[in-house]
């Protein structure tokens, strides 16, 4: 059949009227290869390395500002950095990022100073080599299994992914990264439990810290309301189950408490509920420190790894609020948290206990400040950086063996 050049043209541009389209089943299995469909590298693995100045190569995701597990990332790159190691970043399936310039420079404006190579790859198997290859989330697991090299890898565990996804083929391809060859770098006790207890892998336990430069309690003559919950609100990440929040603030209402909420970690926008509220959308770290030294309690809700907002709180003398779960009291003491049933009406009691009794408030608030005053991310770079030179070296003791 012939066309009108007009419609052949817009043929051309937008398909065909008679041509198939491809089915959306294909689409997303053709976007899991992407990830997933890696070929084996050959490339040989050195045969020493310098304890004192390690080749040290993370695979990432592409990433933008305010991203909070590639600041972790950047921050324990860095101190390795500073710390006299040699570090690269390959980020995985650019979406952002045009060059490798481009996101260094990003790296260094929005996250850390970091000095290293920052390249990009799509589809084909990274051809380096270098003393350690780290995997930062379930999809750079796939190249770094595929890679060769590398005397260890290490998978920098920061949550449960699997639990990111309802029971199919993204949990699972997410869960089998967990019996790849990798040692595990956990950020936190529960994460290290599982990695060990239920996949029997090599794995440890950095802790996650903060920023005391920002996170602390300022200025003496900083006023603490006596009514102003601050709730983190970031309802696009499932695992903060920031429903469950709005519900119990709703009974709270209905119980008569005079209370504001101060709505931070996403931009909500309008909101019909029953109580004053202030909708401050994304904050940078000094506009969070200033709001968690003048509340009265801080919700944060951890479905499966604790959020840093948590200790963040805590250093600027807030009481918290979180769920009394597994996860949560594995790596929190019984003495400097309120914990929460997880359902709206278990939060609700512990939010009302908790607003009503200015006692338990100054507790809570001095146990908190005392079980996070020890933390900090060089320590928890220098245990990352322990583990990363003691496993280079048993593997090598392994090969000599």
């Amino acid at each position: 059949m012939r066309f009108p050049p007009v419609l052949s043209r817009l043929y051309r541009l937008i398909g065909s009227p008679f041509s198939k389209k491809r089915a959306p089943v294909l689409r997303h299995v053709n976007n899991l290869k992407k990830f997933v469909d890696y070929a084996p590298s050959q490339v040989p693995a050195p045969q020493a390395f310098e304890r004192g100045k390690m080749k040290i190569t993370w695979i990432i995701p592409d990433f933008v500002p305010g991203a909070g597990g590639h600041m972790t990332i950047f921050r324990l790159a860095s101190y390795l950095e500073r710390f006299g190691h040699e570090v690269r970043f390959l980020i995985q399936n650019p979406s952002v990022h045009k060059t490798g310039d481009h996101a260094k420079e990003r790296i260094n404006t929005h996250f850390q100073p970091f000095s290293g190579k920052v390249e990009l790859f799509t589809g084909t198997t990274p051809e380096v080599t270098g003393d350690a290859l780290i995997a930062t989330d379930r999809f750079t697991c796939y190249p770094v299994n595929a890679m060769g090299g590398f005397i260890r890898k290490f998978y920098l565990v920061q949550d449960f992914e699997p639990a990111f996804y309802p029971s199919g083929a993204e949990a699972l391809l997410t869960e089998a990264t967990y019996h790849f060859d990798f040692d595990c770098l956990c950020a936190g006790e529960w994460l290290h439990e599982r990695m060990s207890r239920d996949y029997g892998r090599w794995s440890m336990s950095w802790p996650l810290a903060y920023d005391a430069g920002v996170y602390n309690t300022g200025r003496a003559d900083v006023q603490r309301s006596r009514k102003r919950i601050a709730v983190y609100a970031r309802f696009v990440t499932p695992r903060r189950a920031v429903e469950l929040a709005f519900m119990a603030l709703d009974l709270l209402k209905k119980r008569g408490l005079d209370f504001e909420v101060d709505f931070f970690g996403w931009d909500l926008g309008e909101l019909d509920v029953a109580y004053p509220y202030r909708n401050h959308g994304v904050l940078n770290g000094g506009q969070l420190a200033d709001l968690y030294r003048e509340a009265t309690i801080g919700v944060v809700f951890s479905a499966t790894n604790h959020s840093l907002v948590n200790k963040e709180m805590m250093a600027c003398g807030l009481p918290v609020i979180d769920l009394d779960r597994e996860n949560v009291r594995a790596i929190f003491p019984d003495d400097c948290m309120c914990f929460a049933q997880p359902t709206p009406q278990g939060i609700a009691d512990a939010m009302e206990r908790l607003f009503r009794d200015p006692q338990e408030q100054d507790r809570l608030r001095a146990a908190g400040m005392a079980y996070v005053q020890d933390f900090s991310w060089e320590k928890s770079a220098r245990l990352v950086e322990a583990a990363i030179a003691g496993r280079l070296e048993h593997a090598l003791s392994q090969k000599g063996g």
